[in-house]
């Protein structure tokens, strides 16, 4: 396990990772949700939207540790102080992995959506694939963590990736704005 060397370094990292943010407004795959969160002036504040993404990562770092981060210390008996600092990478990978999949779905619900019969529009398609797409790619960066870092076995291992490919996917929230 390799630690951060100095505070400076910790402190670069964090303030690069508010200034990115703050860069745009933040948006889960395209949906606005800053106003309905702040009353500060929505996606016009600095402030509301640092503290909307702050707020989002500390929620999906909770669901991180409720759905894999519990499972390891108890099935796994990996020390939680270890499961901690191990969640707070993968919640940061995790976004990149999310991305990832959105990416990919767009072209796969194009070509695939109809061949698989998704039913519906190409929205509802999109929806399914970067469900599908997102959960594969969250599955295995978890799937690495818990293999790779903690050495869990092989079936826990892959019990828990699948889990937290399915709970933990961003996708669920964005198919929720679609519900009738």
């Amino acid at each position: 396990m390799q630690r951060m060397k100095s505070p400076r370094v910790t402190s670069v990292a964090l303030i690069g990772t508010i200034a990115i943010c703050a860069t745009g407004p933040a948006q889960a795959d395209g949906i606005d949700i800053v106003p309905y969160l702040t009353r500060v002036g929505g996606a016009r504040s600095l402030w509301g939207i640092v503290a909307s993404v702050l707020g989002l990562m500390v929620i999906n770092y909770l669901l991180n540790l409720l759905v894999i981060g519990w499972p390891a210390v108890r099935v796994g008996h990996v020390e939680i102080g270890r499961v901690m600092r191990g969640l707070v990478r993968l919640t940061l990978l995790g976004q990149a992995a999310d991305r990832v999949g959105a990416l990919l779905a767009v072209p796969l619900a194009g070509g695939l959506g109809p061949v698989l019969h998704l039913g519906g529009d190409w929205v509802a398609q999109l929806l399914v694939m970067n469900f599908i797409v997102s959960g594969f790619a969250i599955g295995a960066l978890v799937l690495y963590l818990l293999r790779r870092r903690w050495q869990l076995s092989r079936g826990v291992s892959w019990t828990i990736a699948i889990m937290a490919g399915v709970l933990t996917n961003p996708a669920w929230a964005i198919g929720l704005w679609f519900l009738p």
